[in-house]
């Protein structure tokens, strides 16, 4: 069994939630350490409490003293600890992606008599639209 290490977080909550006789021996500089994610990690289940305890230059010590409390009523680590956090969704590329062609957008852009700005514009606001367009022009540059 490996030792817990009160300097790291987690291992400070399992002394928290499982070794109560550990947990006395811990001296406050190290309670305090741990002060705003112990509130944060109780704030799921408990926000009202958690609030109370929100306060700058409130002591540390004894508000993660005050949630060790809550934690003796349960025998390990609750699961509510550990939460999942969302990973970022990935963009999906469609391989069928029509780009145009440079001299097309040049075209495009004589056409209408737009600068740089107002192209920019028109791909964010009418993207169907623009791409039609840069379609037919591709597709009559490449006929002549």
């Amino acid at each position: 069994m490996a030792i817990l290490d009160e300097t790291k977080l987690f291992d400070f909550m399992k002394i928290m939630f499982t070794k109560p006789a550990q947990y006395k021996n811990i001296k406050q500089h190290n309670k305090k350490r741990h002060h705003f994610m112990i509130n944060r990690f109780f704030a799921i289940k408990y926000p009202e409490n958690a609030h109370m305890f929100n306060y700058n230059g409130i002591n540390g010590g004894q508000v993660v003293d005050m949630w060790s409390m809550v934690a003796k009523r349960f025998t390990s680590v609750p699961g509510w600890i550990y939460t999942k956090t969302k990973k970022a969704q990935k963009s999906k590329v469609t391989k069928e992606e029509y780009i145009p062609s440079d001299e097309a957008v040049n075209v495009y852009m004589q056409r209408y008599d737009i600068g740089k700005r107002e192209f920019e514009e028109m791909k964010r606001f009418a993207p169907a639209h623009l791409s039609n367009e840069l379609k037919s022009i591709d597709k009559s540059i490449k006929v002549y």
